[in-house]
């Protein structure tokens, strides 16, 4: 099948998330949340946990319950060296690159670490587009909203021939729900029923039998 556009997560699915540059980013989390509330250390991971089921993760919902500044705690808790986790993938790029359609991310990131992870990579102008935190607050993945925004963002009019990559399950389920096919991508938690296709990493991307090329 031929389809229009993709949507690909960021972290966790462009490259291994056992790099260290998530657990950097949920670390500098935690920093950030003594900043808005008062909680003993011993209490953050519950809160986190909490805010992450009600708002889809930790910064929004600090913003919405506690009139955190959204774009300082983004900048904040993305502040990293790029280069300390990352190289630059060739073989991920030959395969963006051979993969016929529009391309975008739609990361719960915001645009600027966005820009310097695909820079890293090697990766940036694989991409016509990044749809970030930003863009689809209050509501990130795996909100329906947030899918219906980068639609509209896109302007892509046709659903069914959209594809959503992800690693995280409850995302995948979310965007098959919104009628994308849908993507699970990764070996860390076992593929949502709702997965239209699964693969343990994102460099057997051309593998799935419906991007071949017909």
């Amino acid at each position: 099948m031929k389809f229009d556009a993709f949507f690909f997560d960021l972290d966790g699915t462009l490259y291994d998330e056992n790099c260290g540059m998530l657990d950097a980013i949920n670390q500098r989390i935690c920093e950030w949340i003594p900043r808005v509330v008062s909680l003993p250390p011993e209490e953050i991971p519950a809160f986190r946990d909490e805010m992450f089921r009600r708002y889809g993760g930790t910064l929004p919902g600090l913003t919405v319950e506690y009139g955190s500044d959204y774009y300082a705690s983004l900048r904040y808790c993305h502040d990293l060296r790029i280069e300390d986790y990352l190289s630059p993938n060739p073989l991920l790029r030959e395969k963006l690159m051979r993969l016929s359609g529009r391309k975008y991310i739609f990361t719960t990131a915001y645009r600027f670490y966005a820009v310097r992870v695909l820079n890293v990579l090697g990766i940036l102008d694989c991409f016509d587009g990044i749809i970030d935190a930003i863009d689809v607050f209050p509501e990130p993945k795996p909100a329906q909203s947030a899918f219906k925004r980068a639609l509209q963002i896109t302007a892509e009019d046709d659903v069914s021939r959209c594809v959503f990559l992800d690693d995280q399950p409850r995302n995948v389920a979310a965007g098959h729900k919104a009628g994308f096919f849908s993507v699970q991508v990764g070996k860390e938690y076992l593929p949502d029923p709702l997965a239209d296709a699964s693969i343990s990493s994102i460099g057997d991307l051309l593998t799935i039998p419906a991007f071949q090329e017909e």
